[in-house]
C-alpha cells in the first residue's frame, strides 16, 4: 500500500479529494499510527490529561525543593506539569535522551530527574517514532512507498531521520510537492498578488481596487461566519483554523446539511454536563453554574431539573426542605404514570443526578467524590452512545464520553486524596478540548467546503473560484519551548536560529497555497488583533496597514461580490391599547392572591397571558445580588429570627442580634441567595449584614414600643369572598393584648413609592391583606404599614399604634376598608371587561382612552399610570427587574 503524507493532513480535508487506489492520506500523527499498525506496534491509549497527571506525580517525586519548577509546582501543579510535559515531549521529538549525542544542561538536569518516575514513558510522539525505528524492516511487505507532498526539509528533524531509515529498510520515500501557480488573470489585483507571492516580491503593489482581493477585520467570529456562508458557493473554499462551530451554526440556521463542524464546540450541552455537575457539587456552588446545570438539556431528569430551575431562579440557593417537596411531586407523578417503577431506586437515581452542595468544602473536593460524579457522567454518555439511533448525535456523545472518561483516568492517578477547585477545573478544560479534537479526522460532506489548515488546499480537485480565509496564519507545527541556547545544545536535533528561520519561511510558503489556488477572489478576515506573519506580508504587499471593518463594509456595500439586498420600507405596527380576542377570558380564578389581583386591576394583559394563557417565564437568566434577592434574603432572616426567638415583648439587645447574624447569615445565604456568596461579594455581603442588623434592631424596637404581645411571621390566611377565595401571606402579623391585630409588610426598597401610596390613600396590598385577615380573625385591625428594610424605617398613616413609625398622613381622610372597597369595584369592572373579550394593555406606548376610565368610586387607574410615566426615570433598568416580560412579549414597550 502507498502512503501519501503531508503536513496538516490530520486536520479536516476538502470535500473533493483525488481518487486513491490502495493508498492512504496521512498527516504527522496518522503517519506514525499507520506505520505502527503495519509494524505490529500497539499505539498507547493515553489522553493528555492522564499523561499530565502522571508527569505531575513524576515531578513531585523528583522535587527536592530546589528544582527550577518547585515554586510553580506548589502554586499550580497541573498547569506546571502540563507545560513541562510539553517541553519534555518537544525535547524527545528532537533527540533528547534517545540520541547518544544528547546531554543535560541547565534545567534539563531537573527534567531528567523526573524521567524515572514517569509512568507513561513511551507515550509521546517522539518516543513512538524511536520505537518504530527498531521495526522498520517489517514494513517492506505492506508499504510500497511513501510519497511526501511537502519537502523533507519542512518536516521536523526526527521525521527526516525516519524517512532516511525507511529508505535504508527498503521503503521508497519520494517527494512530490504540489506546485501551485498563479490562477487569476495577471491584470487583476488578485493576479498581481499571486505573482508577487510566487516571485517573492517585497514591494507594495499598485492595486486598481477591483474587489478581487478583500482584506477585512472584525471582532466577532459569528459575523465572520455569517459573511463567509453568505458569500460561499460550491466553488468557494473556506479556511477556518478555529471557531468552526460558528460556521456550523450559520449553516444550520440556513437549513443546510449537518457539516460536522459543530462537533468541535465545547459549548454543546453534552460537553457542559460534566463541568456543570462538578461545579454544582461544591459546598457553595456558583449560582449561575447551578442554574445552568438545572436548565441544561442533557443528562437525566431534565423535567425535574427544569422545575427546580424555576424555583431556583426566584430563590437562588439550595434549601433541602423546600426542594424535597418539588422532588416528591415529581416522584408521585412518575409513579402514577409508570407504576412498575421502584420508588426507592427512583429516589436514589434522582439523588445521584442532583449532587447539589454535597462537597464538604469550597476549595477542595475529595477524589472519591470527584471520581464518582465523573464516572456517573461517563457511564451516562456511554449508554447514550450505544443506544442512540441518531447518527448525527453519536459523534457528540462520543466526545462527551471521551472527555468524562479521560477525567476518570486522570483522577485515578491523582497524587493526593483531595483536588482543589482550580486543579479540577484545569483538568476538565484539558479534557474537553481533547475529547473534541479526537473527532477532527472525521469529515462530513456538506455544500460548503471548509478546511482548518492551508496545507490541505492542494488536495482539492475541484476548481476554487473564491478562497475565503478566516484568521489567515502560517502553521505552527512544532514551536520551540523557551529553552536557553545552552540547553538546546544538549538536544541533538533542536533547530538552530538559522534553521528556525528557514522553517518559518517554508511554513509561510505553504500558507500561500490557498491564495494561489483562487481563480477570481480572495477574502481574508481577521478576528485577532495580534499581528501574524502572513497577515503582515499581505499588508506589506497591498500597502494596507489597517484592514477595513467587516461591519462597515457590509453596511456601505463596498466591494462585495454579492450586492446587499434592499429592504422594502414598511410602517411599523401601531401600538395597541386593547386586544379583542374572539372569546371571553376566564376571571377571576377559584383562588387569587394580591399579586394576581394587582395584575388583574392594573395590568390585565399580564393577567391574561400569565394565568389564562398559562404562559410561563423561562428559568434561563443571569442571577445578580440585586434588590429582589436582598429582599428575599432579608425576609428569610427576619422570619428565622422570630421563629428561633419566641416573642416576649421585651427589648432585645442589639449585640445578641449581631451575634446571631454572624452565625446565621452564611447559612441562609447558601439557602436562598447564592450570588452573595460568590468571590468578590464580601464587601456587598458586609453592607447587607449591616443593613439587616439595623433593620432587625429597628423592627424589634418598633414592636416593643407598640406593645405587641404575640408575633407571627409569614402568617397565611384564606378568606372566601364574593369575588373569589382570597389568599394572603402576611410578612409579620402582630396581636395586641386587647385583641386587636396589625399587619406589617416588609419591602427591601421602594421608599418613595410606598410613601406616595400611603399619602394618596391607595396602599392596595395593605388593604387586601387587611380585608383577608379581618375575614379570618375575631379581633379588629389596629394598623398596617410598610417596613422598608434597606432604610430600617416603618411607614404608617399615623403613630398611634407604632410610636416609632414615620407617619405619612393621607391627603384625604380614608381607611384600609374604604381602599379595599375601591379596589374590589375596580376588579369587578376588569372582570366584566375580560368576560366581554376586552383586554387592556396598560403602562405601554398606547395612551389610555375613555374605555380605560373605571367607575367613579373605583381606583383612579389613569392617575396611577400618569404617575408611573412621570417617574419614568425610575425605569425597569434601575430596579431589580431588568425586563418586563409581558410588555416585551406584547411588543407594547414604552421604555427604550
Amino acid at each position: 500500500m502507498k502512503i501519501i503524507a503531508g503536513l496538516g493532513y490530520d486536520d479536516r480535508l476538502p470535500n473533493q479529494l483525488p481518487e486513491l487506489f490502495s493508498g492512504q492520506l496521512c498527516g504527522e500523527q496518522s503517519l506514525i499510527a499507520a506505520l505502527e499498525f503495519r509494524a505490529g506496534i500497539i499505539p498507547p491509549n493515553e489522553t493528555q490529561a492522564t499523561r499530565a497527571v502522571a508527569y505531575l506525580n513524576a515531578l513531585s517525586a523528583a522535587d527536592n525543593g530546589h528544582r527550577f519548577y518547585s515554586e510553580s509546582l506548589a502554586v499550580d501543579p497541573i498547569a506546571s506539569a502540563e507545560s513541562l510535559l510539553a517541553w519534555r515531549d518537544w525535547a524527545i521529538l528532537h533527540g533528547w535522551n534517545h540520541d547518544p549525542r544528547s546531554k543535560n544542561h541547565g534545567r534539563m538536569v531537573d527534567l531528567a530527574a523526573a524521567e524515572s518516575g514517569f509512568s507513561k514513558d513511551g507515550t509521546s510522539l517522539g518516543e513512538r517514532i524511536y520505537a518504530l525505528l527498531q521495526r522498520l524492516t517489517l514494513l517492506g511487505p505492506s508499504v510500497s512507498g511513501i510519497e511526501l507532498h511537502h519537502s523533507r526539509a519542512s518536516w521536523p528533524p526526527l521525521y527526516q531521520h525516519l524517512f532516511d531509515q525507511l529508505e535504508s529498510a527498503g521503503v521508497a520515500v519520494t517527494e512530490a510537492p504540489k506546485a501551485l501557480q498563479a490562477q487569476a488573470p495577471a491584470s487583476s489585483d488578485l493576479g498581481k498578488l499571486q505573482r508577487a507571492l510566487v516571485s517573492e516580491n517585497n514591494g507594495p503593489l499598485r492595486f486598481q481596487q477591483d474587489g478581487t482581493v478583500r482584506l477585512l477585520s472584525t471582532g466577532s467570529e459569528g459575523l465572520a461566519a455569517q459573511y463567509a456562508i453568505h458569500e460561499a458557493n460550491n466553488e468557494t473554499l473556506i479556511i477556518a483554523p478555529s471557531g468552526q462551530h460558528s460556521l456550523a451554526t450559520v449553516i444550520t440556521q440556513q437549513g443546510g446539511n449537518d457539516s460536522g463542524l459543530g462537533d468541535l464546540s465545547t459549548f454543546r450541552a453534552p460537553n457542559q454536563l460534566l463541568l456543570l455537575m462538578l461545579q454544582s457539587a461544591w459546598r457553595t456552588p456558583p449560582a449561575d453554574a447551578l442554574l445552568q446545570f438545572l436548565s441544561l438539556p442533557a443528562g437525566r431528569f431534565q423535567r425535574l431539573r427544569r422545575s427546580l430551575a424555576r424555583r431556583f431562579r426566584d430563590l437562588p440557593g439550595f434549601d433541602q426542605e423546600h426542594w424535597e417537596a418539588e422532588i416528591n411531586n415529581f416522584v408521585n407523578a412518575t409513579l402514577q404514570d409508570t407504576p412498575e417503577l421502584d420508588e426507592t431506586g427512583l429516589r436514589r437515581d434522582i439523588e445521584e443526578w442532583l449532587p447539589l452542595c454535597i462537597c464538604p468544602y469550597d476549595d477542595k473536593m475529595p477524589i472519591e467524590l470527584a471520581l464518582s460524579l465523573t464516572a456517573r457522567v461517563a457511564s451516562y454518555w456511554n449508554a447514550c452512545l450505544s443506544t442512540s439511533e441518531r447518527e448525527q448525535a453519536k459523534p457528540i456523545y462520543s466526545a462527551a464520553y471521551a472527555a468524562a472518561d479521560s477525567v476518570c483516568q486522570a483522577l485515578r492517578e491523582w497524587p493526593e486524596t483531595d483536588i482543589s477547585k482550580t486543579q479540577l477545573n484545569r483538568l476538565i478544560s484539558m479534557v474537553l478540548s481533547l475529547g473534541n479534537s479526537s473527532l477532527r479526522n472525521s469529515r462530513e460532506v456538506s455544500a460548503f467546503d471548509v478546511v482548518s489548515s492551508p496545507e490541505v488546499v492542494p488536495l482539492r480537485t475541484a476548481p476554487t473560484t473564491h478562497t475565503l480565509w478566516i484568521n489567515p496564519q502560517i502553521s505552527k507545527l512544532v514551536e520551540t519551548p523557551p529553552f536557553s541556547q545552552a540547553e538546546l545544545r544538549g538536544i541533538p536535533l533542536a533547530p538552530g536560529p538559522e534553521q528556525q528561520t528557514h522553517l518559518r519561511q517554508l511554513a509561510l510558503i505553504r500558507a500561500h497555497a490557498p491564495l494561489l489556488a483562487a481563480r477570481q477572489f480572495v477574502t481574508l478576515i481577521s478576528t485577532n488583533s495580534t499581528p501574524e506573519l502572513l497577515q503582515l506580508q499581505i499588508s506589506s504587499l497591498t500597502d494596507t496597514k489597517v484592514w477595513p471593518s467587516l461591519e462597515q463594509t457590509i453596511l456601505t456595500n463596498q466591494c462585495l461580490h454579492a450586492p446587499a439586498q434592499p429592504i422594502k420600507e414598511f410602517s411599523l405596527p401601531q401600538a395597541q391599547r386593547w386586544w379583542a380576542p374572539d372569546r371571553a377570558v376566564p376571571a377571576p380564578r377559584n383562588s387569587e392572591s394580591y399579586s394576581s389581583l394587582a395584575a388583574l386591576a392594573l395590568k390585565p394583559h399580564e393577567y391574561a397571558l400569565k394565568y389564562a394563557a398559562q404562559i410561563r417565564e423561562g428559568a434561563i437568566e443571569s442571577l445578580a445580588a440585586d434588590a429582589r434577592l436582598k429582599g428575599n434574603l432579608a425576609h428569610h432572616l427576619v422570619e428565622a429570627w422570630i421563629r428561633e426567638h419566641p416573642w416576649t415583648g421585651k427589648p432585645v439587645d442589639r449585640m445578641s442580634v449581631s451575634s446571631w447574624l454572624d452565625a446565621t447569615l452564611p447559612v441562609v445565604i447558601r439557602k436562598v441567595a447564592l450570588p452573595l456568596a460568590q468571590p468578590g461579594m464580601q464587601v456587598e455581603q458586609l453592607r447587607f449584614q449591616q443593613k439587616i442588623l439595623d433593620a432587625l434592631d429597628a423592627l424589634l424596637k418598633a414592636l416593643v414600643a407598640a406593645g405587641v404581645t404575640n408575633l407571627q411571621p409569614e402568617r397565611r390566611f384564606e378568606h372566601i369572598d364574593t369575588l373569589s377565595q382570597l389568599e394572603g401571606t402576611m410578612d409579620i402579623f402582630c396581636e395586641f393584648e386587647d385583641g386587636r391585630f396589625a399587619i406589617i409588610d416588609m419591602k427591601w426598597g421602594g421608599y418613595k413609592k410606598y410613601r406616595e401610596e400611603l399619602k394618596a390613600g391607595r396602599p392596595l396590598q395593605l388593604a387586601t391583606y387587611a380585608h383577608i385577615a379581618e375575614g379570618n380573625h375575631s379581633g379588629q385591625l389596629a394598623d398596617a404599614g410598610y417596613f422598608i428594610l434597606s432604610r430600617a424605617e416603618l411607614l404608617c398613616n399615623d403613630t398611634l399604634v407604632f410610636p416609632t413609625a414615620t407617619a405619612v398622613e393621607p391627603d384625604q381622610p380614608t381607611s384600609l376598608q374604604l381602599t379595599w372597597q375601591k379596589f374590589e369595584k375596580t376588579l369587578r369592572w376588569r372582570v366584566e371587561q375580560l368576560k366581554n373579550g376586552h383586554i387592556e394593555q396598560t403602562y405601554g406606548e398606547a395612551a389610555p382612552d375613555r374605555n380605560s376610565l373605571p367607575p367613579g368610586d373605583a381606583i383612579d387607574l389613569i392617575a396611577l399610570e400618569e404617575q408611573a410615566r412621570k417617574n419614568s426615570s425610575q425605569s425597569y433598568k434601575a430596579t431589580f427587574k431588568a425586563v418586563d416580560t409581558w410588555r416585551n412579549l406584547t411588543g407594547n414597550i414604552k421604555e427604550l
